[in-house]
């Protein structure tokens, strides 16, 4: 094998290993990005309004679950369970409490049906 070859052969494989590892994906913007946009639809954020007619505790614990709930990201109900990401080959893997969703290498989500 000439040396022209083996340098493509070498180019080839570490791209694959590097696209395979997708460094440049942020676990934490990850994470936002798919509660931003799944979190009401999935149930992993339930609306305020909801959270407050159905809620039968105490103002003083809603408040809590409400802060608890902004310092993770969530401005619009209350986070019911929160995503864990992880590495999977070509992307990232984020796990909810009924499922998950896969993040394409190039940062692109797929959701279940389209």
């Amino acid at each position: 094998m000439g040396v022209t070859k083996k340098v493509i052969v070498l180019g080839l494989l570490a791209l694959s290993i590097l696209l395979t590892w997708a460094p440049w994906l942020d676990d934490e913007e990850v994470r936002k990005r798919i509660l931003q946009e799944r979190g009401l639809i999935d149930g992993s954020v339930m609306p305020l309004d909801v959270a407050i007619e159905k809620s039968s505790m105490s103002n003083e614990l809603l408040e809590k679950m409400l802060e608890e709930s902004r310092k993770k990201g969530v401005s619009n109900g209350i986070l019911i369970c929160d995503y864990k990401v992880m590495w999977a080959p070509l992307g990232r893997w984020v796990a909810s409490c009924d499922g998950g969703y896969y993040v394409t290498f190039w940062g692109k989500p797929l959701y279940p049906g389209g």
